[in-house]
């Protein structure tokens, strides 16, 4: 058991702490410095190895949960925690495998585009780039708030198991 509390642990704070460092250190500070097709051909080979991680962190951290807490669907911290642990895994299984690959695609449609030099094409991908690049954004951001929230609970003090007299009389 204690392995799989450090297992559980050191998963989320790997997870966790990648998000935010993609979010808010490497993505930005790779936006200010290079070229905007440079900046998009890096976070294009960034993003595939970023999902697996959601993946497999979301995957073992959702199993890890369930045997560190067997018998407590009732609690509900626990509810809180467990949901959010789930909204995680979900919302990065949407990004990676909905959201990204379409941004993705619409990015080499309006590079292809910009070859042909078919203006009136550049600019509709532009619009259908930055709304898929802000859905995006915005899945990333629950991502984070639902880790926050997770992080809270883990924190919290567990509420104390009721006592006899609690159980009898309510």
């Amino acid at each position: 058991m204690v392995f799989l509390r450090f297992l559980h642990l050191f998963t989320f704070v790997f997870w966790y702490g990648t998000l935010l460092y993609f979010t808010f250190i490497q993505a930005p500070v790779l936006f200010k410095t290079l070229p905007r097709d440079l900046f998009g051909l890096v976070q294009s080979k960034l993003f595939p190895p970023f999902y697996i991680i959601s993946y497999i962190c979301g995957t073992v951290l959702i199993v890890s949960y369930h045997f560190l807490n067997p018998n407590k669907p009732n609690n509900p911290q626990d509810c809180v925690k467990i949901t959010a642990l789930y909204l995680m895994l979900l919302l990065s299984l949407a990004q990676g495998m909905w959201i990204g690959p379409k941004t993705a695609q619409l990015r080499l449609d309006r590079i292809a585009a910009e070859d042909s030099k078919d203006t009136a094409k550049i600019e509709a991908l532009k619009g259908e780039f930055g709304k898929a690049h802000g859905i995006s954004s915005l899945i990333n951001l629950l991502v984070i708030l639902s880790g926050l929230v997770y992080l809270i609970y883990y924190t919290l003090k567990p509420p104390a198991a009721p006592t006899l007299m609690q159980k009898i009389f309510g």
